[in-house]
């Protein structure tokens, strides 16, 4: 029984612990989990408490006040070069936020290790552990798979994106779109939005990579920032067009919506006027006054008659001018 609460509490304390370490060299075959950094290493650190950040501060160099800005939520993409350590400050996609749809990375580059701080478990972290294909000795090249898990998982959202609106257009056309679809709709369009506030500033980033002046580059690594630049490009294109394209679709929304609103009003309008025509008759004939054939026994008759042709004209004038 005390085995097993010990054994609980272990798993307890291992799934809660927010730091981990990571090493594989090119003579490795798997990413392995290390007790402890160690040259060439990279340290995974989640949520760290301010304690935490003192404590990496302090072991590392590092500077507190840019730490911290790795997991306010609300951080902008940029490069900060202090005492020799490179921190890099992007946002992976994350629709899924309760506030944000996405969250900050920072990517810390040492002198000897590599190290990402983040609010949660990020996305392209954890793809990236999971597919065990880092070498984590080749600091600069992790970090480029890194912006390429980062890139990736917005090109997935947005093709998902795509799909929604090629099939709200075909219902569109059905004209069978509901209020949920514009109300989802709405929703997409600011997580869209906040993903091009993200992308722009990140573009400029990767620029400032490829201008060498913060890592030195070999020509294969400028040939990845470029293709990753190039992407990057393409992803803000990409979430301008799709917000254009959701923005034209709500009008066409709103047009049907208003042309329907006046074929009813129309219609309604038409069948007022119809309904008047025997309203007026009746009430004429309802006055006590002398009337044209009051003394007539088919005098009904000849009234009635006389209310259908008159509404038969108005019908036939309301058709000929597309008014019903």
């Amino acid at each position: 029984m005390f085995s097993s609460v010990v054994k609980a509490v272990t798993i307890l304390l291992k799934d809660t612990n927010m730091q981990t370490t990571y090493f594989r060299n090119i003579r490795s075959q798997i990413l392995e989990e290390i007790d402890a950094p160690k040259r060439g290493a990279w340290l995974r650190v989640v949520d760290p408490s301010k304690e935490e950040l003192a404590e990496l501060e302090q072991k590392y160099s590092l500077n507190a006040d840019l730490l911290a800005d790795g997991i306010d939520l609300y951080e902008v993409p940029r490069i900060e070069h202090d005492n020799g350590n490179l921190y890099v400050y992007v946002r992976y996609c994350r629709p899924a936020g309760e506030s944000t749809s996405t969250h900050p990375l920072l990517i810390v580059v040492m002198p000897d290790m590599l190290m990402t701080v983040s609010r949660i478990k990020s996305d392209p972290v954890t793809e990236l552990v999971e597919s065990g294909k880092v070498v984590t000795t080749q600091k600069l090249k992790t970090v480029l798979q890194l912006l390429t898990e980062l890139n990736r998982g917005y090109r997935k959202h947005l093709n998902q994106v795509t799909k929604n609106i090629v099939f709200t257009r075909k219902r569109l056309q059905s004209k069978i779109v509901s209020n949920d679809d514009i109300l989802n709709f709405i929703d997409v369009e600011e997580d869209l939005n906040e993903f091009l506030a993200a992308l722009q500033p990140y573009g400029i980033v990767l620029q400032a990579l490829l201008n060498g002046k913060y890592m030195k580059l070999h020509e294969e690594d400028k040939d990845l920032i470029e293709d990753l630049s190039l992407s990057a490009s393409e992803l803000i294109e990409l979430t301008r067009s799709r917000l254009k394209t959701i923005s034209n679709i709500r009008e066409a929304y709103s047009t049907i919506a208003t042309n329907e609103l006046n074929k009813v009003f129309k219609r309604l309008t038409s069948i007022a006027i119809f309904l008047a025509i025997p309203t007026i008759v009746g009430g004429l004939y309802g006055m006590n006054v002398l009337l044209p054939l009051e003394n007539n026994p088919n005098a009904f008759w000849i009234v009635l008659g006389i209310i259908t042709v008159i509404m038969i004209l108005f019908i036939s004038y309301f058709r000929r001018n597309k008014w019903l």
